[in-house]
């Protein structure tokens, strides 16, 4: 019996679509994906790609739907978003399923901010979890969710590596946004408060990693988070990053011994743009 294979997809703003590009290089490659866990962004490609979108739909879907399908704007008070067009869009796009219904088991991490805890959705409304994963703080209004005030994922753990490994996954491959997220520059208020919760993010990460036995970074330090422009650099950059992965994600389905540590050291990691 082959190993299970788990995807950590992290969180990042739409630079985020960068999960596109990997997923797509998996599928070509005929990498199995036996479990999903996702954050933020994560949590919204996740979402869509197991409950049946393909890459390049979710890629297309992208590309037609503007921010205004997106974005309710209101007069702030915790936040400026009020996301219930985000509720809507996800609960059209993933056909209203469950996480019952999917054809790949997802979790979907959001944080209580009431308690300062996480919480990791499994079951009940896909949509309504997928909302409260991808609250930026300042941003979007916060959750609220029986007696649960949710925000972003993020705010605990960017990019759920323990997560799925505790979904039952032999083989965990992380896509990490945030490492680069102080490098591209600051424009408006949304960079601000992203990149201002990716720098947090980072110190995070560190501590989850060596948990990762195949961490893909893409490149896109120079884009910004909040940017509806740059969707397709994004996916070639996810796509560069995972091609570089390939043979070791092939080497560990085989068995075959890595150079990755047990314990102590950070596993392997591959920054990537395309030429």
């Amino acid at each position: 019996m082959r190993p299970k294979v788990g995807l950590a997809l992290g969180s990042g703003g739409l630079r985020g679509l960068a999960h596109v590009g990997v997923l797509r290089v998996l599928e070509r490659e005929n990498i199995p994906v036996d479990y999903i866990a996702g954050c933020s962004i994560g949590s919204m490609i996740g979402a869509l790609y197991c409950a049946g979108q393909q890459p390049d739909t979710i890629l297309k879907l992208a590309r037609h739907l503007k921010r205004n399908y997106w974005l309710d704007f209101i007069i702030p008070k915790m936040g400026i978003v009020s996301g219930e067009k985000v509720l809507q869009v996800m609960r059209l796009l993933t056909q209203q399923k469950s996480f019952a219904d999917l054809k790949t088991p997802l979790a979907v991490v959001a944080t209580e901010i009431n308690h300062g805890k996480e919480v990791v959705f499994t079951e009940g409304d896909l949509a309504k979890a997928v909302r409260a994963s991808i609250s930026v703080p300042g941003i979007f209004v916060p959750y609220q969710w029986d007696d649960m005030l949710l925000v972003d994922g993020a705010v605990l753990n960017p990019t759920p590596i323990d997560v799925v490994r505790k979904m039952g996954a032999d083989i965990v491959i992380g896509v990490d946004l945030a490492y680069a997220s102080t490098v591209s520059s600051i424009t408006n208020m949304f960079d601000v408060i992203i990149q201002s919760i990716d720098i947090m993010e980072r110190e995070l990460s560190k501590h989850r990693q060596p948990h990762c036995d195949v961490l893909i970074r893409p490149e896109i330090s120079h884009i910004s988070p909040s940017s509806f422009e740059s969707i397709e650099e994004c996916v070639a950059l996810g796509e560069a990053a995972a091609e570089l992965v390939v043979g070791e994600i092939r080497r560990l389905l085989e068995g075959e011994s890595s150079d990755i540590p047990e314990t102590g050291e950070n596993p392997s990691h591959h920054n990537a743009r395309p030429d």
